[in-house]
C-alpha cells in the first residue's frame, strides 16, 4: 500500500477524535479513483465504526436520564431502572470498545 493510502486510511480511523462521521465521507468521495481503492475501503469501514458510537452515546445518555427520573418517581427501582442502567452500561462498553478498535486499526495500518 502506498504512503498516501496508508495516510488517508489511518486518518480515517483516527478521525474518531475529530469529525467522526464527516471525515470518512470526505475520504470516500475523494478516493473514488482506482489508485486509492484501499483508502476507499478503509474509509467505508471507518464510517461504520464511527456511526455506531455516535448513535449509541446520545441514546445511552437519554436512557440514563430516563432511568434516573424513573428511579426517583416510582417504587420500581430494582426492576425497571436497574435494567435501564444495565443497558446504558452495555452501550457505554460497546462505544468504548469501538473507540479503542478505531485507534487499533489506525495504528495497524501504519505498522503493515
Amino acid at each position: 500500500m502506498s504512503t498516501e493510502n496508508k495516510f488517508l486510511s489511518s486518518l480515517s480511523y483516527f478521525s474518531i477524535f475529530f469529525l467522526p462521521i464527516i471525515f470518512p465521507i470526505i475520504v470516500m468521495v475523494l478516493t473514488s479513483n482506482v489508485q486509492y481503492a484501499p483508502a476507499h475501503r478503509h474509509a467505508i469501514t471507518a464510517f461504520w465504526l464511527h456511526l455506531i458510537p455516535v448513535i449509541l452515546l446520545p441514546l445511552g445518555f437519554g436512557l440514563g436520564i430516563l432511568a434516573t427520573a424513573h428511579s426517583f418517581t416510582g417504587n420500581h427501582f430494582p426492576t425497571t431502572s436497574l435494567v435501564l442502567f444495565l443497558i446504558v452500561g452495555l452501550m457505554g462498553i460497546v462505544a468504548l470498545s469501538l473507540f479503542i478498535y478505531n485507534i487499533y486499526k489506525g495504528v495497524k495500518i501504519w505498522v503493515e
